[in-house]
């Protein structure tokens, strides 16, 4: 099934405050286990979909570094989802103290924090 997106800043700070969190070379994972009926602007979220959302620090990086992070994230993200567990919010944040670190790095240290959290299903590869 297909993730959707965090929008508010509320669900982003839900996931923050309440949930695990793993961080890595590159970036920091933070998962909520949603409960059983959390609405999404005033409906009721599918307890199966993934909700997701990436961020990139604005104080680091400028508007089009922050956007290709995103990007990056997002298709490391896509590679991982089908082995992920539904029903969880996730929120990844890329830590940009040297820049933006290239896809394989950032790919390789989302599966490494995922795996440390107990979510990826199956090895690392």
């Amino acid at each position: 099934m297909k993730s959707v997106a965090l929008r508010f800043n509320f669900e982003f700070n839900r996931v923050y405050r309440y949930g695990k969190f793993a961080t890595g070379r590159y970036l920091s994972v933070h998962v909520l286990k949603r409960r059983e009926g959390t609405t999404q602007s005033g409906y009721k979220v599918d307890p199966v979909v993934r909700r997701t959302g990436f961020c990139a620090n604005k104080k680091e990086l400028g508007a089009v570094d922050r956007n290709r992070a995103r990007r990056l994230m997002r298709e490391a993200y896509r590679q991982l989802e089908d082995r992920l567990p539904q029903g969880y919010d996730y929120v990844f944040t890329l830590k940009a103290k040297g820049g933006i670190p290239d896809f394989h790095d950032l790919s390789t240290d989302m599966g490494k924090c995922l795996v440390r959290l107990d979510l990826l299903e199956g090895s690392l590869s």
